[in-house]
């Protein structure tokens, strides 16, 4: 048995974090969600994922503050952000942050599964 690639999408909108969900487990992962910034960096400190989905803009803090917060801890578990903001500036700030991606949105479905597969495969 194949096990499904355990994904965090991180999301402050509900409706974003059940599309996505929804999409993602259609494409064979299994996806937990969370809608702030504190429960991102419990549960990527206490659970295991195969890679983390980032907004860049949530309430608490923005994903590049907390790409950089959980890459002081997991240097290894791939991370994308996606954003609206999708400037060479702000790809560079993602990579920087420690981020192997910038989506950016709106996006489409085989653009969110081709990046995370990408991720996948080179982890």
């Amino acid at each position: 048995m194949v096990m499904e690639p355990h994904i965090l999408f991180a999301d402050d909108s509900p409706d974003i974090c059940e599309l996505v969900q929804t999409l993602l487990q259609a494409a064979g992962f299994r996806v937990s969600t969370s809608d702030n910034a504190a429960d991102v960096l419990r549960r990527v400190a206490t659970e295991s994922f195969e890679a983390v989905i980032l907004d860049y803009w949530m309430q608490e803090a923005t994903g590049i503050d907390l790409c950089r917060q959980i890459r002081t801890f997991d240097q290894s578990t791939p991370i994308l952000i996606c954003s609206g903001a999708i400037t060479q500036a702000d790809r560079e700030a993602g990579v920087l942050a420690g981020a192997q991606g910038y989506i950016g949105k709106p996006f489409n479905s085989a653009e969110l599964i081709g990046a995370l597969r990408s991720v996948l495969k080179t982890n």
